[in-house]
């Protein structure tokens, strides 16, 4: 997790409790003035640290007299010691520093780096599953000593789902639904360890039987194949096909292929009932028609007739050849607002939009008939009236937030749909937590002809992350593969305000010589200018001072820390450490309280 570290000093002698800040005052000689120990660095977080000194004549020009920094930090010419630390521990050296007149200055420092704590970065709740469909999910974590161990601390993970210890992803199919409630523990090398529960639900699928057009018709003595034109979705495959109407005579059914094969015998019109069945039990069936012509009459016409547009005029005349003229004609499946006559001729105004299948059947003076599909493309109308909702005016940060789709009225053909997220945050880089629920800025959803919402495995929602800022969410739509997004386009904003720091947890670290506070939680305003810590004493112990709290101005800490780009991973999350150094018995010193503060507001919470 995060790392940000101060450390001053608190002694305790005698049993008697002593809370205080001592200053020295001294003659204007040339010195320098900042007191040993520097403030405590952390691993991988850029440090900075300027040295001050007094009397003298400026310019002063700083060097190192003996020791050495730590590794990752140097001493300008002008007193700042700056840059990332790359190893932890306790560094001691001693500082130079000449003026003008070449007076000299000495002064001798320790600076302690420390690594900040192992955390689980993986956000809850987990994207959600369904049964018989895969499903991975990888967790992080983030300050640990590589490699990492992972494991179910408690609570159960969906059935059929494992987690593997070295790589932290949850994989697997999941077998039953519901919603399951599980705590995921992460060891690095060091034994250090970080938890953090998280929910997952499981859906059941929904089987579904679609046609994706009508068979096409056959001749009595002519061979005859055709691959059923079904499409199964859902329910938990593999899945098994049967015939459950009457066959047709002469043709056999291979449900392995879903095949319908052989030599029509009989003419005639045949409805086919096909029933598919998934390994859960679940069936759904469609019913396809089948024409057996006696002869070989033949529509000469092309399959793809002329595309048309609604509210136009449309006229298309039919051609057949074979069997015993004249030939009368009839059509089914036309789109609204045309006819046929029996001379083959179609004909009106086109009043519904999309792409039709037409059944045309051409009869001879035998009373021979044959049918062939035609399809007919209509341009689409506008897109109805769209309602978009599911996000206030101004959001709370780290929620998730369900969006809802919905049309004024059903379409005649499949939507689909993009929903595309935009973030402009007050200050600072983008968050990168605040995301779809499918994962990225972007999010694809399908209005099926007739409905009017959208039918999707993956709810349509949104992080909000950890940022104040504006967050848009707009819809673009198309129908067809032609854009039909109303202008201008649906879309959602909402405010997340920048409000007073967030402390999520509080822990304590006490050794034999130190008390070391970690406080865990984000500010929305990417600001925090000050934190104040309260202690007590044990019972039967006092303070040796009426101050209970120390003031600790750590404006410039967080400031560096949210204008790194680096950081846009976390939001605006953070893990603060403030060391106190103790005189005495450390477990004598009680935390009571820690407040935060920025211009926003403050916020205090007890131990």
């Amino acid at each position: 997790m995060l790392g940000l570290t101060r450390r001053s000093s608190l002694p305790i002698r005698d049993l008697c409790l002593a809370l205080s800040w001592a200053g020295i005052l001294s003659a204007q000689t040339f010195s320098i003035t900042t007191t040993s120990p520097l403030p405590t660095g952390t691993v991988g977080l850029a440090y900075s640290q300027t040295l001050t000194t007094a009397g003298g004549t400026f310019p002063y020009v700083f060097s190192l007299s003996s020791g050495s920094l730590p590794a990752g930090l140097l001493l300008s010419g002008v007193g700042v010691v700056s840059g990332t630390p790359t190893t932890s521990g306790v560094a001691s050296f001693t500082v130079q520093a000449v003026d003008v007149i070449a007076e000299t200055a000495f002064a001798t420092f320790s600076l302690q780096i420390v690594t900040p704590p192992l955390s689980i970065t993986t956000l809850s709740p987990l994207f959600p599953g369904t049964v018989g469909q895969a499903y991975v999910q990888a967790f992080t974590a983030v300050n640990g000593v590589q490699p990492y161990a992972w494991t179910i601390a408690s609570g159960q993970q969906p059935g059929g789902l494992t987690l593997n210890s070295s790589t932290g992803v949850l994989s697997g199919t999941p077998q039953a639904a519901g919603t399951f409630t599980f705590t995921i523990q992460v060891a690095d090398a060091s034994h250090s360890t970080a938890q953090q529960t998280y929910s997952i639900t499981v859906s059941a699928p929904v089987l579904t039987l679609s046609a994706v057009s009508s068979l096409a018709p056959g001749t009595v003595g002519v061979a005859y194949s055709q691959t059923l034109p079904l499409s199964a979705t859902g329910g938990v495959p593999p899945y098994t096909w049967s015939l459950t109407s009457t066959p047709v005579p002469g043709l056999t059914f291979n449900p392995t292929g879903i095949l319908l094969n052989g030599t029509p015998t009989t003419p005639g019109t045949f409805t086919l009932a096909v029933t598919v069945t998934d390994s859960a039990g679940n069936t759904a069936s469609k019913s396809l028609n089948l024409t057996i012509a006696p002869s070989a009459l033949t529509i000469t016409t092309a399959s793809q007739l002329p595309a048309g547009a609604l509210n136009a005029s449309y006229s298309q005349t039919f051609a057949a050849i074979g069997g015993v003229p004249p030939y009368s004609w009839s059509a089914t499946g036309l789109p609204a607002g045309l006819t046929m006559s029996t001379t083959g001729a179609v004909s009106g105004i086109l009043a519904a939009a999309g792409s039709f299948q037409v059944v045309v059947t051409v009869t001879d003076s035998a009373l021979t008939s044959v049918k062939n599909l035609f399809t007919i493309s209509v341009s689409y109308p506008a897109a109805p009236a769209i309602t978009f909702s599911g996000l206030p005016a101004t959001a709370n940060p780290a929620q998730q937030y369900p969006l809802l789709v919905s049309l004024g009225s059903a379409y005649p053909v499949d939507i689909l749909g993009t929903a595309i997220l935009t973030f402009s945050p007050n200050s600072g880089p983008t968050d990168s937590t605040i995301q779809f629920a499918s994962g990225g800025t972007t999010a694809s959803f399908t209005v099926p002809a007739g409905a009017t919402a959208p039918v999707s495995s993956v709810p349509l929602a949104l992080q909000t992350g950890t940022v104040s800022g504006t967050l848009t969410v707009s819809l673009s739509f198309k129908a067809g593969g032609v854009d039909i997004t109303p202008s201008p386009a649906p879309s959602m904003t909402t405010q997340i305000a920048a409000a007073a720091p967030v402390i999520t947890k509080l822990t304590t670290t006490v050794t034999s010589t130190s008390l070391s506070v970690v406080v865990t939680g984000y500010s929305t305003a990417r600001e925090v200018t000050q934190a104040v810590f309260t202690f007590s004493a044990a019972t039967g112990q006092t303070l040796q001072t009426s101050a209970s709290s120390i003031t600790v101005d750590v404006s410039t800490l967080f400031g560096t820390w949210f204008v790194d780009p680096a950081n846009s991973q976390f939001g605006s999350q953070f893990v603060f450490t403030q060391p106190f150094t103790i005189q005495g018995d450390p477990t004598q010193v009680i935390p009571v309280s820690v407040t935060l503060t920025n211009r926003t507001g403050s916020v205090t919470m007890n131990f």
